[in-house]
């Protein structure tokens, strides 16, 4: 069984935010993964919607050449 739980690291000891069903001695295997937050992005200039688009069509294109590559080998 494969569980995640949410913990916080408070003088060097892992605490579950949570309760968790455990017996008292059971091991366990802890794979340990940041939490990421995703705040508002500063840009230093205002894009505009033309280069959104243009940011679109090159995104586009280079995945197809990827693409392709790819199929020729």
């Amino acid at each position: 069984m494969v569980k995640a739980i949410e913990c916080i690291y408070e003088d060097n000891v892992l605490k579950p935010v949570g309760k968790i069903q455990l017996r008292e001695g059971e091991r366990i295997r802890v794979t340990i993964g940041k939490k990421l937050s995703f705040g508002p992005i500063r840009l230093k200039k205002k894009i505009t919607l033309d280069r959104i688009s243009d940011l679109r069509d090159e995104s586009w294109t280079s995945s197809q050449i990827l693409l392709l590559s790819s199929m020729q080998h």
